[in-house]
C-alpha cells in the first residue's frame, strides 16, 4: 500500500474515500491487518482476532457499494461509516466471539448476543478488526492481567496505556485503526485516552444504547479517536436513537432530517461560555501533580483571551461522598450479579470487591443509591448552576510504568482503602462526571518533561455534548495530535508485510 494509504486519515476522511469506491474497504481491512502484525507486537493491544470474518465483512460492503453505484437510493442506504476499522474492548459481549472479561475466572465460550453499543458501531459500517486488550472486569485503571499479559504505551514501552480500555487506546495511538469501541463506568475511557495522548469521550448518560444502565447509571460506553471531529462522527452514530430503550429520547429536528448533532456543531463558532477551573482533585484528599494542573491553568489563560470567561471552582463536599459510595457500594454489588466459576482466578483487589459485597444487604444498597443520586443533583446545581463547562486535568497524575498500578491494588487487597495512591490519582479527576451522567472529553495538552502525553478534561451538563466538543475543538488547535514514537503513523515507521 503506499504511504497516503487512507488508514493514514481520519475516519471522516477514510470512510468518505471507501464510500466513493477510491479504496475498497478490503484493502483497507487488509492493510490494517498487515500493519496489527508488525506494529503491534511490542505493544500487544489487540487480544483477540478473525481475520476471515473481518475480510468477509468488508467484502459485503465492497459488493453493496457496487450494487449501490449510480443509485441515490442504495448509496444512501450505505452505512456511513462503512469500511473504517475499528477494535472493540475485551469487556463487551459479541455473538460468536470469546468472553471472557479479559479474565481466567470465566470462560472463552462465545457470547449469544451483542451488546447494544458494539451493534450501533456495526450498523454504522465499522468493521471490527479485533478485540482489545483489559483488565480483568475492568477494575483498574491499567492494562495488565492474567489472561492476555502487559498492554504497553505508544509513547513510551515501559509505561501504562491506563485502563480499562488501554488496549483500545493503545490501538489508536500506535494508529493501528482510527477509531476504537470502548466503556467508561469512571475514566476507562477518559484515562487511557490521556496517558495514550489520543480523543476520549464519555457520552452523556443514556445517549449510546444499552440494554441495561450498569453502575447505577455510571457505565456509558464511547468511542476513542485520534481527533475531536472524529468522536464528534462516530458518537454521532453510537448515539442513534433506540426506540426499545427504557426512557426512549426523541429524535432532535437535525437527526430527524438526517442529520448529525455533533458534527454539525463542529461547524459552528464556540459560544462564549463561563469556564469553571478546577485543579484540585473532586476528593481534596487526593494530591494532583503540578505538570497536570499547570496545563489546565496554562489553557484557561487562552481561553480567556479568546474571550471565555473563566471562573476558579473548587471541590464541593459532596463530590468526595461520592466518590466513596461508588466504590464501596455500587460497584462490587454490581459486579457481585454475575460471579465467575472460578472467583479464585480473579485478582485480590477484585476478590476483595466481590467479598465485600457479600455483606452488602438489599436495603443498605438502595438506601446508598438514593443518596448517590440526591449528591449527584446536588453536585449538578453546584456546578453549572454557576458554568457551563468544567475544565480540569484528565487525571491527577503523569503516566505511571507498567505495573505500578496494578502493584498497589494486589499488595493493598484493593481500593476500599485509602492505600492506592497512584490508582487514586488516576480517577481523581473523572469519576464525577460518570456519576452525574455528563459529558466529558478527554483532550491532548502537550507532552510533559520526559516526552509523555498531559490532558485536559471538559465537563459539561447533561445532553451538551456538543457544547463539550466544539470547546475540545478549540483546544485541539492550541495541541494539535501527534504520533507517539511507537506508531504506525510516524513518517520513518516501516511498511506493513503483505499478508499471505
Amino acid at each position: 500500500m503506499p504511504e497516503n494509504h487512507p488508514l493514514h486519515n481520519s475516519v471522516a476522511g477514510l470512510a468518505e474515500q471507501v464510500r466513493t469506491r477510491r479504496v475498497s474497504a478490503v484493502s483497507v481491512v487488509e492493510h490494517t491487518l498487515a500493519t496489527i502484525d508488525g506494529a503491534d507486537a511490542a505493544i500487544r493491544s489487540i487480544v483477540w482476532r478473525d481475520d476471515e470474518a473481518a475480510l468477509a465483512r468488508a467484502a459485503q460492503l465492497d459488493r453493496r457499494l457496487a450494487e449501490a453505484d449510480g443509485s441515490s437510493t442504495a448509496s444512501n442506504a450505505i452505512p456511513p461509516l462503512a469500511g473504517v476499522p475499528t477494535t472493540v474492548k475485551d469487556l463487551f459481549a459479541v455473538e460468536g466471539q470469546p468472553y471472557s472479561r479479559s479474565s481466567l475466572a470465566y470462560d472463552d465460550a462465545p457470547a449469544t448476543t451483542t451488546d447494544l453499543p458494539v451493534a450501533a458501531a456495526l450498523a454504522g459500517g465499522l468493521v471490527q478488526v479485533g478485540r482489545a486488550a483489559a483488565p480483568e472486569l475492568g477494575m483498574t485503571t491499567s492494562c495488565e492481567s492474567d489472561r492476555w499479559g502487559i498492554t504497553r504505551n505508544p509513547w513510551n514501552l515501559e509505561h501504562s496505556p491506563g485502563g480499562s480500555s488501554g488496549g483500545s487506546a493503545a490501538s489508536v495511538a500506535a494508529g493501528l485503526v482510527p477509531v476504537a469501541i470502548a466503556s467508561d463506568g469512571g475514566g476507562s475511557i477518559r484515562v487511557p485516552a490521556a496517558f495514550c495522548g489520543v480523543v476520549g469521550l464519555k457520552p452523556t448518560r443514556g445517549l449510546v444504547p444499552s440494554r441495561l444502565q450498569g453502575w447505577a447509571g455510571g457505565a456509558s460506553a464511547g468511542a476513542i479517536t485520534r481527533t475531536v471531529a472524529d468522536a464528534a462522527l462516530v458518537h454521532d452514530h453510537l448515539t442513534r436513537r433506540d426506540p426499545h430503550a427504557w426512557a426512549a429520547r426523541p429524535a432532535s429536528g437535525r437527526r430527524a432530517a438526517g442529520g448529525n448533532d455533533l458534527t454539525d456543531a463542529l461547524e459552528r463558532p464556540t459560544p462564549r461560555l463561563r469556564i469553571g477551573v478546577l485543579t484540585e482533585a473532586f476528593d481534596p484528599a487526593i494530591d494532583v501533580d503540578e505538570a497536570c494542573s499547570a496545563v489546565v491553568l496554562d489553557l484557561a489563560e487562552r481561553l480567556r483571551a479568546a474571550g471565555h470567561e473563566i471562573v476558579e471552582i473548587h471541590a464541593s463536599d459532596a463530590t468526595a461522598v461520592v466518590m466513596d459510595i461508588y466504590p464501596t457500594t455500587i460497584i462490587p454489588t454490581w459486579l457481585a450479579l454475575d460471579p465467575p466459576p472460578r472467583p479464585e482466578r480473579l485478582p485480590a483487589h477484585v476478590q476483595r470487591h466481590l467479598a465485600h459485597a457479600a455483606g452488602i444487604d438489599a436495603i443498605t444498597y438502595v438506601r446508598e443509591v438514593n443518596r448517590f443520586e440526591t449528591l449527584a443533583r446536588e453536585i449538578t446545581a453546584d456546578y453549572f448552576d454557576r458554568v457551563d463547562v468544567l475544565l480540569t486535568p484528565t487525571t491527577a497524575t503523569r503516566v505511571p510504568r507498567v505495573g505500578e498500578v496494578r502493584s498497589e491494588l494486589i499488595q493493598s487487597g484493593g481500593p476500599l482503602g485509602r492505600a492506592c495512591p497512584t490508582y487514586e490519582q488516576t480517577l481523581a479527576f473523572t469519576t464525577v462526571a460518570s456519576v452525574i451522567g455528563s459529558p466529558a472529553l478527554s483532550v491532548p495538552a502537550g507532552l510533559d518533561d520526559g516526552g509523555l502525553p498531559l490532558a485536559v478534561q471538559i465537563i459539561g451538563r447533561q445532553h451538551a455534548d456538543d457544547v463539550v466538543l466544539q470547546l475540545g475543538r478549540d483546544v485541539e488547535a492550541h495541541h494539535p495530535p501527534v504520533a507517539p514514537p511507537h506508531s504506525a503513523l510516524q513518517p520513518d515507521s516501516p511498511a506493513p508485510a503483505r499478508r499471505k
